[in-house]
């Protein structure tokens, strides 16, 4: 895992793992802790990412929600 995932990961308690699968032909997933989810699709909590920018971007705080 890059460096910059690995930071995600570390400072952002709302991601429970982060498997970047890119080397196999797909994307970068990122699944949420229990309990959270992504505010524009309120029952998903996992989501695939095309690059690490994007990835960043849509996992910050205000693209996530905990019920």
């Amino acid at each position: 895992m890059s460096k910059t995932l690995q930071a995600l990961l570390d400072t952002r308690p709302w991601i429970a793992y982060i498997d970047d699968e890119r080397n196999e032909g797909n994307s970068i997933i990122v699944t949420l802790s229990d309990g959270w989810f992504f505010t524009d699709e309120p029952n998903c909590g996992v989501r695939g990412f095309d690059g690490v920018a994007e990835t960043r971007a849509g996992t910050q705080k205000n693209c996530v929600v905990q019920r």
